[in-house]
């Protein structure tokens, strides 16, 4: 990263820090599945531009394979 956006970036990511700290319990929980459902948004954009051709459901069943990919990375790891 540009050293001039460094400071700008840190400013930034300690602001999200305490947002999430004054989050309550609850609305920490409700973050989990908000945030999947963000990930997923942005992952069926990229596969509507990789995939410019591909129907819904072929959108779909690459993200279904992404995921399954990721799980298995994860027990691999752990």
């Amino acid at each position: 990263m540009n050293s001039d956006f460094q400071p700008l970036a840190d400013a930034l990511y300690w602001e999200r820090v305490e947002r999430a700290r004054r989050l309550t319990p609850e609305q920490r929980l409700m973050a989990g599945p908000e945030l999947f459902d963000y990930a997923c948004t942005i992952t069926l954009s990229a596969l509507r531009e990789q995939m410019p051709g591909a129907s819904e459901g072929e959108l779909l069943e690459a993200l279904r394979r992404r995921l399954a990919v990721k799980r298995k990375l994860e027990e691999v790891a752990a």
